[in-house]
């Protein structure tokens, strides 16, 4: 049977074991206590390999959710500012007033680290919402959507910050993604793979058929895989081509 490339990464053998996973489930081979407990072992490096992969992930989507917050603010800021340009009258004397307490943050609050802007949002909204300046607030129908979509990104973003510091917690208190993905392919190379081409031919009716389809999982990934070096080392003679 063809087994996992060596080359291959953390992705590719993810995207490998969650096929084998998927064949063993729509081929069980029971009565099997050695391939039973190596599948376990492989379905366990599995899901913990996926997890870490997914936790990764976190940090995307913490940069996107800040991303919109600043969206958030800058539109609020960019509104007020437009009708403070307004000829002297009762909307810029509100959207005035509006202004002096978004300046107490100003606008600068997007290039702050998380943190802070978290907490200066925070106030900001807290200023925006006080009693005392809700006929202000009144006067321009385009400002209440305009904090309520702050009010939602900011709400998101402390979210995802929390999924972030809980994903980064479990990725410090347990192994890497690349150790664990090979570990997983040393499972399946050494001791499933080994195991189920010994069986198929030993007793084929039993064996074979997922034997067969694994073996054709593993070709294409390992096609993929070499694909992938191609293109790379193609990349970087065109590269040293062009210099």
């Amino acid at each position: 049977m063809e087994k996992i490339s060596s080359k291959a990464n953390t992705n590719e053998i993810a995207e490998v074991f969650v096929g084998v996973i998927d064949l063993s489930k729509k081929h069980p081979i029971v009565e099997d206590p050695y391939y039973s407990l190596t599948l376990g072992k492989i379905s366990t490096k599995s899901e913990d390999l996926i997890g870490k992969i997914n936790s990764g992930s976190l940090t995307n989507e913490l940069r996107e959710s800040d991303e919109l917050r600043d969206i958030d603010v800058k539109a609020l800021f960019y509104e007020v500012e437009a009708k403070c340009m307004y000829r002297p009258g009762a909307i810029q004397e509100k959207s005035l007033e509006i202004s002096e307490t978004l300046e107490r943050t100003g606008m600068k609050i997007v290039n702050s680290s998380y943190t802070n802007e978290s907490a200066q949002i925070r106030a900001m909204l807290s200023d925006l919402n006080a009693p005392e300046l809700a006929d202000a607030i009144a006067s321009n129908p385009a400002l209440s959507p305009l904090i309520s979509n702050l009010e939602a990104s900011q709400a998101a973003f402390d979210s995802a910050s929390a999924k972030s510091i809980e994903g980064k917690l479990k990725r410090d208190n347990t192994k890497a993604a690349w150790l664990v993905a090979n570990e997983a392919k040393d499972i399946f190379n050494n001791e499933l793979c080994t195991y189920l081409g010994s069986m198929a031919m030993a007793n084929p009716d039993k064996y074979k058929p997922l034997a067969d389809l694994m073996n054709v999982l593993i070709e294409e990934s390992n096609k993929k895989v070499r694909d992938r070096l191609t293109a790379l080392k193609k990349r970087k003679t065109e590269s040293v081509e062009v210099n």
